[in-house]
């Protein structure tokens, strides 16, 4: 287990997909040349790997990189570049469309039987991934093996005629749908002389001596992270930002939580200023849950550690905890030390007539309104400067990639979810982020998992991914409410304030003009509050001018009611806007019920329905869940990312 000061950082890696003819295809090639140019291809993007240079701070292996190939064995191209990877010191990672005794029916002779069973026992074989195909859906396997490689690859290998074949699940579909997800593909044409020929994302196919120069500016891309922005205004930067982060010790945004608890659930809870490790907290989140579970075999665990996904995760997490929870009590305690610094004003003002009783008074409350105003301002300061908000909304978005992923890796890891972008918020695009960058090159790290996709294996990752979802559903459920108690607390105490404050202007204007009027309402109310509670009027001889003086005591206080109270009631409101109660109670709200028809419509014991489970119908549930919870997280960012700390007015 890893344990460090700075948020982990994954290994470089390059993995290339593998689809092609079957060996009867390639019957008038010549195999020797053939063999040469795929070796040609390995290689040039294997020193390209190699010599990548400037990346030392962002990788753990900079100049040793992890370089792998897909392959899903098949007689013919899938084996010739397999042979050829393995040999330049290329990982093989196989995903087969059935187990593997049942796809060994798919070769004629023993030779090729034994030949596939070595490659899949091979030192350097780090993954074989055995779908849940079955012969009467033969061509749906072999397709879901193609998508499979398509959705686990940085670039696509194809040996291949050029023809369209219109076989489901054969080389050309492949091909078409890496076409699709702008997946860069390198073509050997599998007739002599076998040319080669590129198409980066989705343009022409162009001549390998002209193309190649387009794949390295394509490699660089997804490599390299995006240009670091120059400011907190647009984001943090990624080298001066997520990677040289500490573990921090002291939590100095502990105030948020007991004021939401108190002000939503009316208990007092004591603030904390300790944090965990976030090193070790990834694995309390994580770990136990998932060797409880099969749908997590040991190898799949060694998988994920070595490629340190726990430790990911919890610096993501708990980092995001932490400048969340600083922002909020940031902008709390400002909005607080308002009303503070206005009542310390007023009564400055209010007791200078009588300087020489109150001088002493007076002189403290310029001096803590003082202090009020230069802590509003040093908050503010640090929280610009410290980029607290922006960090948040970052990190906060790279956890929910990595907590994704724990449900993508039973099943190979499938894909994230893409969220969808409006037209006029295409620039606050997620994936043209550094997060996101993070979160693919994490995944491109971790590679294919080993399993066998058996229906007690598939049964347990329906169970595990029910349990994640139905944490969301009652998460949300639980915030909804909470939110909704905030948002009906804060705005019945505004309206209270504000109508007190009405009243104290009302009374303020009355002392103001009619002095003796109050007194002699002060007066009244004294001796109607006294024989209802049958209090003896001792007070009776007191002169009528004292209770002018009273009356103008109390001329005082209304004066400070009418004066303050606005100022408490503008800092709520201002809590409860830039908190966005009332948005966030309406989103859980949805996402809930969102949820719960996931729950109810995909996820049911399959003991209750017709259709058996399948490793597809699992795909597509994580998949649609990945995208709702991508989309929602999407929403609560852009909302977010206008609201930085309010600037002091």
């Amino acid at each position: 287990m890893r344990t460090g000061e700075c948020p982990p950082r994954p290994r470089l890696s390059l993995n290339v997909g593998v689809t092609g003819h079957l060996q009867e295809d390639l019957i008038d090639a010549n195999l020797d040349t053939l063999r040469e140019r795929i070796r040609e291809v390995l290689e040039f993007q294997r020193e390209f790997a190699r010599n990548l240079t400037g990346v030392e701070k962002y990788y753990t292996n900079s100049g040793k990189p992890v370089l792998r190939v897909l392959s899903a064995l098949a007689e013919g191209a899938d084996r010739h570049v397999a042979n050829q990877a393995l040999d330049l010191g290329f990982e093989l990672q196989c995903p087969l469309p059935f187990d593997r005794s049942e796809y060994a029916k798919d070769f004629e002779s023993e030779s090729s039987v034994v030949e596939f069973n070595k490659l899949l026992t091979h030192t350097h074989t780090t993954a074989v991934l055995e779908l849940d195909g079955s012969r009467d859906r033969e061509a749906e396997s072999y397709l879901a093996a193609g998508r499979m490689i398509l959705s686990q690859s940085d670039v696509l290998l194809t040996v291949w005629n050029g023809q369209d074949s219109n076989k489901k699940g054969g080389t050309s579909q492949i091909v078409g749908e890496a076409k699709q997800r702008n997946l860069p593909t390198i073509w050997i044409n599998s007739q002599v002389p076998h040319e080669v020929y590129i198409r980066i994302s989705d343009s022409k196919w162009i001549p390998w001596a002209v193309g190649s120069g387009s794949l390295v500016i394509w490699l660089e891309v997804l490599l390299r992270p995006p240009d670091s922005p120059k400011s907190c205004d647009e984001g943090t930067t990624l080298a001066g930002g997520y990677f040289v982060e500490a573990q921090r010790t002291k939590n100095w945004g502990c105030l948020w939580l007991p004021f939401r608890n108190l002000c939503a659930d009316g208990l007092w809870t004591p603030p904390s200023f300790s944090l965990s490790n976030f090193d070790l907290s990834g694995h309390d989140k994580w770990e136990g849950a998932l060797r409880s579970s099969l749908a997590f075999p040991k190898e799949t665990l060694q998988i994920m550690n070595e490629a340190n996904l726990f430790e990911h995760y919890g610096w993501a997490d708990g980092l995001a905890e932490y400048y969340g929870n600083l922002y909020r009590s940031a902008f709390v305690i400002n909005y607080l030390l308002g009303p503070l610094a206005v009542l310390c004003a007023f009564l400055h003002f209010a007791l200078e007539h009588s300087e020489a009783l109150w001088g002493g008074v007076g002189a403290m409350c310029t001096g803590i309104e003082v202090m009020c105003l230069v802590f509003i301002g040093v908050i503010y300061s640090c929280g610009r400067k410290g980029c607290w908000h922006e960090r948040w909304i970052d990190y906060r978005l790279l956890a929910e990639y990595f907590r994704q992923m724990f449900f993508f890796i039973p099943l190979g890891p499938g894909e994230l979810s893409s969220p969808h972008i409006l037209t006029h918020m295409a620039s606050r695009d997620p994936k043209n982020t550094w997060m996101h960058w993070h979160y693919r090159t994490v995944r491109r790290d971790l590679g294919m998992i080993c399993a066998t996709l058996t229906d007690k294996y598939l049964e347990a990752v329906r169970v595990f991914i029910k349990s994640g979802i139905e944490d969301q559903r009652l998460y949300h459920e639980n915030n909804a409410l909470r939110f909704q108690m905030l948002d009906r607390r804060f705005t019945l105490l505004a309206k209270f304030l504000f109508s007190l404050a009405l009243l104290a202007a009302f009374g303020a204007l009355i002392s103001h003009f009619f002095p003796a009027v109050l007194a002699k309402v002060l007066l009244w109310f004294v001796y109607v509050t006294a024989f209802s509670m049958s209090i003896p009027l001792w007070f009776t001889p007191i002169a009528w001018p004292t209770w002018v003086l009273l009356s103008e005591l109390v001329s005082v206080v209304i004066a400070g009611v009418a004066t303050v109270f606005p100022a408490v009631g503008a800092a709520l409101a201002g809590i409860r806007s830039q908190g966005e109660f009332e948005r966030v109670k309406k989103r859980s709200e949805a996402m809930r019920h969102s949820l719960e028809q996931i729950l109810e419509k995909k996820l049911k014991d399959p003991s209750n329905v017709d259709t058996p489970i399948s490793s597809t119908a699992l795909s597509a549930t994580v998949a649609d869940s990945g995208q709702l919870m991508v989309d929602e997280l999407l929403d609560w960012r852009i909302v977010f990312k206008d609201r930085p700390l309010p600037e002091p007015d």
